[in-house]
């Protein structure tokens, strides 16, 4: 894993308009690389592309406001390249042996529907709280490496300064199958591996059939005692 290091993170301009407020958080990478995203309200909106030279909304529904801002906002991306890196270079001039910020992951594994034997779904593998924001995702089937049907998210960041990613696995669970995601995150002395399998679920006549059973023998020992008592009392 190729380290990609984040020195300055900080909140530029921000925009209003009469039914939502966007705000722009800007990245500066040490290999060179600027990061702009746009928050809507305190949420993620968007980000800005420099290759396909546009802003990339993250949401499913874009507001008219946002879509209408688009443009605006990569002309304001575009503009916070020079800034950012003379930022940076100040920080870095102004204390060149400051320890690099370092926090590991933690990770947990989960489906999107209950899982279902033989019923496509999908496995989501969470990485969080993490610093600084490179890290790489591994899906293993019964041990063997799996590419198809990986889709890796986009980093987010939390409100502490750390970040969060998730991948997503889509996969048919079957009995006996054991998929596993691994995490590499330069705060870790080594891979971080959570495990998913397909568990039995008990069925319902199962749980009834306990339950009318329990009943069966509170009742028969309700009896026994009433005959017991029944039997001592005196003449």
């Amino acid at each position: 894993m190729t380290p990609v290091i984040l020195l300055i993170l900080f909140s530029g301009a921000s925009a209003a308009t009469p039914s939502h407020t966007f705000h722009f958080i800007y990245g500066c990478y040490d290999s060179g690389d600027v990061r702009v995203d746009i928050l809507m309200d305190e949420d993620m909106g968007g980000y800005a592309d420099f290759t396909k030279g546009e802003v990339v909304i993250a949401i499913p529904h874009i507001p008219q406001s946002l879509a209408e801002l688009r443009k605006t906002a990569y002309e304001y991306a575009k503009a916070s390249i020079v800034h950012c890196q003379n930022v940076l270079d100040t920080a870095k001039s102004a204390d060149p042996g400051a320890p690099l910020r370092q926090d590991a992951p933690d990770i947990s594994i989960y489906t999107r529907d209950e899982e279902e034997d033989g019923v496509m779904n999908t496995l989501f593998c969470l990485a969080n709280h993490f610093y600084p924001p490179s890290i790489n995702f591994t899906w293993t089937k019964n041990g063997v490496e799996v590419t198809d049907g990986v889709l890796d998210l986009r980093y987010r960041q939390n409100s502490d300064g750390t970040f969060h990613r998730i991948s997503t696995l889509s996969f048919t669970p079957q009995k006996g199958d054991v998929y596993a995601c691994s995490v590499e995150h330069q705060a870790s002395h080594q891979p971080l591996s959570k495990n998913w399998e397909l568990k039995e679920r008990q069925s319902r006549v199962s749980h009834a059939a306990g339950f009318l059973g329990g009943s069966l023998v509170l009742c028969l020992m309700g009896i026994g005692a009433g005959a017991f008592f029944f039997t001592k009392q005196p003449n």
